[in-house]
Formats: structure tokens, sequence, C-alpha cells
């Protein structure tokens, strides 16, 4: 209990009471800490004895202890002029305490101030409360878009980041009604006029609204109008934030458009985790042949065929998609009545807002007349495959025969040639044979005329050895003999040009014969050339189809593969 030197058991009284509730503390006029109870001492987190006699810097921020303004502030009470407001100080330790507080002056005699008494409250949660709610509105209203409304709709006030959005400058808003950020028939409804009767009435709105931004320009905002209330409890003005979500709901229009455009053209079920249909689209009950009461509630496993429903595939099939793994594939289903059809469908886990699978949805397409027709394919594919396999054995065979044949002629060509050759070698040595004979028939004809003048030469010995009588008589032997010899020789020149005639009539007819045969050959030659060439020809041609038939069984066989890989792939 401090005791102040005040007359009156009045003021002792109320002394007393501040007492209780105040922190109060006593200075000296040069600000020399005089007494100070304990609600003062418990808030600093001092003792009497850590305080007394220390100047009331100690309370103080260094820097502001040595400021003008700490100097003015003593100053003015030194001079009787007390000092009331919010202080921040500092408690034992260094942490910062704020206080509400007076600084009066205590006059003596003569009403001149001898001391200084502080009464103060300690307002640090408070003010720390303020502090955060100040920084949260500034930190709001950097950020979102803020308005202030009179409870007619009067715009008071409104920061940057509106006037960006709606594209108007600050002058061009302040004092006109809300009503010029709706579209005509907006501004006309009952449902605004409802609206800002709930205002008024001090209900808290929030959702998203449409609002018209400078030049018609449509803009959506995500935004709550929240009513201020005065001391008295009732709405004084509304203070509005806002969110800019225009991108964001064209974006999500755009979105449900897709989504839309998918439920036209697809057959769309969503299932929960475990495989339990929540519902299906009218494309998907069309193909499956349901209603949607009769698939609703049931399991995945429906569709199904039973065999593979029990199998670890299937089974892991779901665990992946409650993993959140996509599928895609095309898929062997069963209908209503057990009528299969076949799907090409994507099966996507869908993530909630923690990332996490939640649901799965089902786009497919109805491809059995597809997979029917691909079915039917990979059967025509097969025959055909076999077909061209044996068409391609066959002109692989009629290929190798055409390369003998081909052969074959080369040889007999190489034989026609040498025919030929020796043909000509043969009427050359004939027509040599001839010019012979001939030359022959001209010595013939020469010994002919030899013997005939011998023959001659005898005749006339003959004669003049008969006029010679006995003398003659030798010569007339020898002349005699020489006849006879000139006879041979005629004789035998006379066989000798009738076979020389008959040899060359043969060498005639063997020119002749030779002749034709050589024509024949010639003929023949041409011929076995030309049947060569086209041999050759066939050949090549025969060799580019059976290529070109092995290509095309290998094409054939690829075709058959790739169906039927297609068609295992369906689940």
């Amino acid at each position: 209990m401090l005791h102040w030197n005040l007359p009156g058991l009045r003021n002792q009284g109320v002394l007393q009471a501040a007492n209780h509730s105040l922190a109060i503390i006593e200075f000296t006029l040069d600000g020399t800490i005089v007494r100070a109870n304990d609600n003062f001492l418990q808030a600093m987190g001092y003792t009497l004895a850590e305080v007394r006699g220390k100047k009331h810097a100690m309370f103080v921020d260094p820097a502001e202890a040595v400021s003008g303004p700490y100097r003015a502030f003593w100053e003015e009470l030194r001079q009787g002029r007390a000092q009331v407001a919010e202080f921040r100080r500092l408690a034992k330790g260094g942490r910062e305490v704020w206080i509400q507080a007076s600084y009066t002056p205590i006059l003596g005699r003569g009403g001149r101030p001898v001391g200084v008494v502080k009464f103060a409250t300690d307002v640090t949660q408070a003010k720390l409360q303020a502090i955060s709610d100040q920084t949260q509105v500034a930190s709001i209203r950097r950020s979102q878009a803020v308005v202030h409304f009179a409870m007619d709709g009067t715009i008071k006030d409104a920061n940057d980041i509106i006037l960006r959005m709606m594209g108007y400058e600050r002058n061009e808003v302040v004092g006109r009604n809300h009503r010029m950020c709706l579209f005509p028939e907006q501004a006309a409804s009952r449902e605004y006029a409802n609206f800002w009767e709930r205002l008024r009435g001090g209900e808290y709105l929030a959702g998203e609204y449409k609002r018209c931004g400078k030049n018609g320009r449509e803009v959506w905002i995500m935004a709550t109008y929240t009513p201020v209330l005065g001391l008295d409890g009732k709405p004084v003005e509304v203070v509005k934030f806002a969110t800019d979500i225009t991108d964001s709901k064209l974006r999500n229009a755009d979105f449900r458009g897709q989504i839309e455009a998918i439920h036209r053209s697809r057959a769309v079920i969503e299932f929960t985790l475990d495989g339990t249909v929540l519902t299906a689209n009218d494309n998907f009950l069309t193909a499956m042949g349901y209603d949607l009461a009769e698939i609703r509630g049931r399991h995945h496993s429906m569709f199904v065929d039973p065999d593979h429903a029990a199998t670890p595939d299937y089974k892991t099939f779901w665990a992946k998609l409650r993993r959140g793994e996509f599928h895609a594939a095309v898929y062997k289903r069963l209908g209503k009545g057990g009528r299969v059809v076949w799907i090409s469908a994507t099966y996507n886990p869908i993530l909630d807002l923690e990332g996490k699978p939640c649901k799965v949805v089902k786009y497919a397409t109805d491809v059995t007349l597809r997979t029917e027709a691909r079915r039917r394919a990979i059967s025509f594919a097969g025959e055909t495959l076999t077909k061209v396999r044996s068409v391609a054995a066959a002109v692989e065979q009629m290929s190798a025969s055409s390369t003998q044949i081909a052969e074959t002629m080369r040889q007999s060509q190489g034989v026609v040639e040498e025919i030929t050759r020796q043909t000509s070698d043969a009427n050359h040595s004939t027509h040599r044979l001839r010019s012979a004979a001939s030359a022959m028939d001209q010595v013939v004809q020469l010994i002919r005329s030899i013997a005939a003048n011998i023959s001659l030469l005898s005749l006339n010995a003959t004669i003049e050895s008969a006029r010679a009588g006995e003398a003659g008589k030798g010569f007339a032997v020898v002349a005699n003999e020489v006849k006879q010899l000139a006879n041979q020789t005629t004789a035998a020149t006379q066989q000798v040009a009738q076979e020389i005639e008959s040899m060359q009539t043969v060498s005639a007819e063997v020119a002749s014969a030779l002749g034709v045969i050589g024509a024949s050959v010639e003929s023949l030659l041409q011929f076995v050339g030309a049947a060569s060439g086209a041999v050759q020809e066939q050949s090549s041609a025969t060799l580019e189809i059976s290529s070109n038939m092995q290509a095309a069984s290998d094409d054939v066989a690829g075709i058959n593969r790739s169906l039927a890989e297609d068609s295992e792939k369906a689940v």
C-alpha cells in the first residue's frame, strides 16, 4: 500500500481504489523513480529495490531515451502538463510491454510541480491483437479487392485492386451507388433489392457474383459482404472483400463445356474406389442395355466375365486405380443378358483437394462392330497369308525353272553359234575345193592339148619312119610307143576330167547345201538368241515377282500379327 501525502479522506479512498486496479509509479521531476506499487512491478517484472532510485529511461528503448521527443516529453511534465497516451515500454529482460497511461504532475504549495505520478493499465495483449488485426487488414487490402459502402449502397472507398479489377479510377466510383457495377437486368431485379435488404439487416453474404466492369466488361468475383456494426449493434457500413475469379470462371465454363461434350459423345460411368457404380450416362446405359436403377450400387464386376472377375489380374486392376494409376485399353465387357460388348475405354482416378484418389470415372466408346470386323480381318488375313505363301512358293519354283531354262538356252545358243562357225568354215572349204577343181580342169585341158600334139607328132614320126625304110624302123617303134602313151594319157586325162567334173558337181551341191544350212543355222541362231533373251527377261521378271510375293507374304504376315496383337490387348 502506498501512502500519498494528499489531504482528505475522500482522496485517500480514491487513491486506494486506484492502487488496487492500476499500475502506479512515482517519479521526481528529473524522472528518478521514487516508488511503485505491486501492479506496476508485476507488469514490468521487477522488484521495488531493482527500480527505486533509477531513471524512468530504464523502461524505454535506448534509442528513444536519447531522442528529442523523449526529452520534450519530460519537459512538458516539468511544465505541469500531463501526458496521456499508449506507450511502448521495455520490461525486465527487454520484454515489450504496451500500457495505456497518464503521466500527471504532482503540484505542491503554490501550484508548482514537485513530482510526477503515472497511472497505467497493461494493454499489451489488446495492443498486440490490434497490431495483428491491423496487419491482417493491411495484408488483406494488399492482396484483395476492398470496397466500403454506406448502408444505401453508396461507395465510400475502394482500394487499388478493386479499381484495377473493374477498370475505374477512384474518383469515378466514390460517391456512386454499388449498382453501377451491375448489368441493368441485375440492378432492376428483385433479387438485388433483397441482397441489400439482407445486408441492412446485418446479414453476412458470400458467394460468386457476376459484375459489370468499365465499358460493360464481364467480371466474376468471389466476394464477402460484411456489415460493420456500430456501438448500438446496428450496421453502419458494409465492407466487401473480393477476389477476381474471371479467368477461373471462364476456364471452369470451358471445362464444363468439354465435359458436357464428352457426355454427349461418349459412354461415361463413375465408380467408388472399390468399384461400386455411382452413376452412368445414357450412352453407357444404351451400350450395355441397362437402366441406371439396375446398376447403381452394384459392383463393376457385373460387366465382366465371371472367370476374369475372379483372377488376380482383375484385383490388381482395381488396386492400381485405388493408387491413382490411369488405365486405357480395349476391354471385353458383358452387357445385359450376357451380350459381348467391346469398348475402348479409359479409367481415370479423380483426386481430391489433398491429391488422393476419391473416385474413378470411365470414358468409353463402343467398338464392338470394329472389334468384330478386326477379328474377321484376322481370319481373312490368315487365309490370305496361306494363299500368298503358296503363290510365293510356286513363283519361286517357277523362277528356279526359268533360271534353268535360261541356262539351257544359253548353252544351246553357244552350240548353234559353234555350228554356224563350222558351217561357215565348211562353206569356205567347199569354195576352195571348187576353185582347185577349176584349176585342175585347166591342167587336164593342157594335158589333153599336149597329148594331142604328141599323138600328132607320133603320126608324123610314123610317116617319116616309113619314108626312111629300114633306117626308120627303130624310130617307128618309138613313135608307136609314144602314140600309145599319148593315147593312154588322153584316156587318163578324160577320166580325170570326168572325175573333176563330178567333183565340181558335188562341190556345187555341197556349197548349195551348206548355203541353205548356213541360212537355216543363222535363222536358228537368231531364234535361239531371241528365245534366250526372252527367257532371261522372263527369269528376271520371275525373280522380281518372287521377291514381290515374298515381300507381300511378309507384309500380310505383319498385318496378321498386328491385328492379332491388337486383339490380344483387349482385356
